[in-house]
């Protein structure tokens, strides 16, 4: 049997409530997940810069503060009772880059705010580094995974 599968990709915000549910690819951005446990109900978000300068931009997936928010929001629509597990990985340091702080640093850091402003503890993380990562949520077995 095969599994349905519901991929994220750089800056969007997908729901899944049966299969898996994966973010690849995520380098210099983040990947976020959020996953109801109770619903099975699991949202993908890939964020790719920290801040937006607009509170409601075009893409709100594109930047961790609007990012979160929506990703809670969609989270909600899909009958999720407000406690998910997260997962965080990426904000990888790209080979070549100046020196200072990175900016996947700058997006870790603004994906942990923008989940500390609502309240939310991250249960599994893989940042930093300098290698791309991908997370995978089994939606029907609740595990989540780093490849």
């Amino acid at each position: 049997m095969i599994m349905e599968q519901t991929s994220v990709k750089i800056m969007q915000c997908k729901a899944a409530k049966k299969g898996q549910l994966t973010i690849d690819c995520i380098g210099v951005g983040v990947g976020v997940l959020f996953f109801d446990r109770i619903k099975k109900v699991g949202v993908g978000l890939h964020v790719l810069a920290p801040h937006s300068a607009t509170p409601s931009p075009p893409n709100p997936a594109k930047y961790a503060d609007t990012g979160v928010l929506h990703a809670i929001d969609v989270l909600g629509k899909e009958g999720a009772l407000g406690n998910p597990v997260v997962a965080i990985a990426g904000g990888a340091a790209m080979e070549g880059s100046s020196s200072g702080v990175s900016m996947g640093v700058k997006v870790v850091g603004a994906v942990k705010e923008a989940l500390s402003k609502v309240k939310l503890q991250i249960a599994k993380e893989d940042t930093g580094g300098s290698k791309i990562r991908s997370i995978i949520l089994d939606i029907d077995k609740g595990q989540i995974s780093f490849k």
